[in-house]
């Protein structure tokens, strides 16, 4: 009998997703009797309520998700593809913005959901009081950015930037903040479970780490099969765009702890990184040992093959 798990994705299905995408679709999930759903972003209801009040078994979400989560104590770090910041914040180099203190009155268009401590970090580091921008919550922080209504925007590098530059703001044309220049980079995507599954379900997330772990190298060494299946679940989106996103995970995956300890690494860093900007950002932060939340028995059991990256 197939073991039903959801999985929350942390946006619609892309390549930023194609290794659980192919878990599921590939059939790699059905081999290990686990009928896996991913579940496209729900503005209504982030992930980690969902998580929490189990509308979904995992979630595809950010340690900074999980430290500001209403009860993080109950959640658990499984895994992360991506192991450093993806994001930046361009402006446009006509508007005089020289470095994010000179935000200070203006208006950044953020994601809805709460994802934009990065951001806010990155303001305090640069010497700028947070509540001095006007954050505007939009799913569309592109035409934000276009349209006028914001200064700023956040976005990705493997997907905003090229629908800005696909819808004619061209990177000539903006200054792009980055995270890491200001000591301010958090991680993005992480796998995120209940901890209450730590025990009884202990076999389960077993071969679900490995199934994901499956999943991205599937996508990693045979980028044709993941192109066809973005192109099967997105085909608004171009092949070229399919190709520069998976290309833009890959390079993501292998970076910051992956170089040393494998592919996927859950490492307590990121964590310990999150609390130190929700403490620095908000004047506090849950009283969490990153070293529990980053839960990597799972990830440290899975054959060493999965957490090779002889793609990269």
């Amino acid at each position: 009998m197939s073991r039903e798990v959801r999985l929350r994705l942390l946006w619609h299905p892309q390549a930023q997703f194609v290794g659980y995408l192919l878990a599921q679709h590939s059939g790699l999930a059905r081999k290990r009797g686990i009928a896996l759903t991913c579940e496209p972003i729900d503005f209504s209801q982030g992930g980690m309520a969902a998580l929490q009040e189990g509308a979904c078994d995992l979630a595809i979400a950010s340690p900074a998700h999980l430290v500001e989560s209403a009860a993080p104590e109950r959640l658990v770090f499984l895994m992360a593809v991506q192991q450093s910041s993806p994001l930046v914040y361009p402006v446009r180099r006509s508007a005089g913005i020289a470095s994010p203190a000179d935000l200070a009155g203006r208006t950044a268009a953020v994601w809805p959901g709460g994802e934009d401590l990065e951001f806010r970090w990155m303001l305090r580091k640069a010497g700028l009081d947070p509540a001095r921008v006007t954050r505007l919550p939009t799913a569309d922080t592109v035409a934000a950015l276009i349209d006028g209504k914001a200064d700023c925007a956040q976005m990705t590098v493997y997907h905003e930037l090229h629908e800005m530059e696909h819808r004619g703001l061209p990177l000539s044309e903006v200054t792009l903040f980055q995270p890491p220049d200001y000591g301010a980079a958090l991680l993005k995507d992480g796998l995120i479970a209940r901890r209450d599954w730590i025990g009884p379900e202990d076999a389960l997330l077993q071969d679900l780490v490995e199934l994901f772990l499956e999943g991205w190298q599937l996508a990693f060494h045979d980028p044709e099969q993941a192109v066809a299946l973005c192109r099967k679940l997105r085909p608004d989106m171009s092949d070229a765009h399919h190709r520069t996103q998976l290309g833009h995970m890959r390079d993501l995956a292998a970076s910051g702890p992956a170089l040393e300890q494998g592919f996927a690494v859950p490492d307590p860093d990121h964590v310990r990184r999150a609390l130190a900007a929700m403490d620095e950002v908000d004047g506090h932060a849950p009283a969490l040992d990153p070293a529990q939340v980053a839960v990597a028995r799972y990830w440290a059991a899975a054959p060493a093959a999965l957490k090779a990256m002889t793609w990269a």
